[in-house]
């Protein structure tokens, strides 16, 4: 009988997260996203109202060094409190957690769907992700695609097979990319995709684009209230209450210089502000 590896049986913090690195990356906050203009603070705060719901996502990019893991790991910081992360151990996960764990309280979360290491997610594994969200369980990974249309293809291709009905367990595909700007390099969220099941395919709607990497991001507020509507379930007065409320606290945090890891996680937390604003 094969032996399982040690940290195969960690569920509790991450395993392989940042990949086969000599130097790990260092993360960056939600609002540090902002502030580089890798998104704009209503779409991170559809985000976090998405995440407050366990939305399942994906976080997408053609080439590497886009950012997807990064901006991935920027979101957990959205979840709820009372939520518990539990991280997949790539080719070693036997989902055995899936016995003493409550859907309604948990996240699943996968650091990519791959082959390439050991690490990643592959085979039968994925389905057995899928099957996790249909049966309750949220979820977040990051997929080498151009957007939802080929992430999907990637999921129902061999050797994955993942059916269609559960691909759609998926809400939410955010596509970014990558180039040289006027003082560097830039990572730019160039799309949100709304996943809807359909007859016999996924349906896809573009919640929120830019044309060009160096464009504006464009992100109607009536299609993102809409979404938090139709999909998670908040009330109309709520949803706008909220979007707007969100917005602007993300864009004070910004301009007041909130910008490290802990500072903003510490602000997420103490959401809603005082009157006296953010400190």
């Amino acid at each position: 009988m094969a032996q399982r590896s040690p940290q195969a049986r960690r569920h509790d913090e991450p395993f392989g997260w940042w990949g086969y690195r000599a130097d790990l990356p260092t993360p960056l906050s939600m609002v540090e996203l902002i502030s580089r203009g890798s998104l704009d603070a209503r779409t991170a705060a559809f985000l976090w109202l998405a995440l407050e719901q366990r939305a399942s996502l994906v976080v997408a990019a053609r080439p590497p060094g886009a950012g997807k893991t990064t901006t991935l790991t920027a979101l957990l910081d959205f979840l709820p409190p009372e939520v518990k992360p539990i991280y997949l151990r790539g080719w070693y996960e036997r989902f055995d957690f899936l016995e003493e764990s409550a859907p309604e309280q948990s996240y699943l979360l996968c650091n990519e769907i791959s082959s390439h290491l050991p690490t990643y997610l592959w085979g039968r594994g994925v389905r057995r992700l899928f099957e996790a969200v249909r049966d309750g369980y949220g979820m977040a990974t990051t997929v080498h695609a151009g957007g939802a249309a080929e992430v999907i293809s990637v999921l129902e291709a061999y050797p994955l097979e993942v059916p269609h009905e559960l691909v759609c367990g998926i809400d939410l595909v955010l596509t970014l990319g990558v180039g040289l700007g006027p003082s560097g390099l830039v990572h730019r969220l160039m799309a949100l995709e709304l996943i809807t099941p359909g007859l016999a395919r996924p349906l896809l709607e573009t919640i929120a684009a830019r044309d060009v990497l160096l464009g504006p991001l464009e992100a109607p507020a009536g299609r993102l209230i809409g979404v938090l509507v139709e999909r998670f379930g908040l009330a109309p007065e709520q949803a706008i209450a909220e979007l707007a409320g969100r917005e602007r606290y993300l864009e004070r945090l910004r301009d007041r210089g909130v910008l490290a890891v802990d500072a903003v996680r510490r602000a997420i937390g103490s959401w809603p502000p005082e009157p006296a604003g953010v400190d």
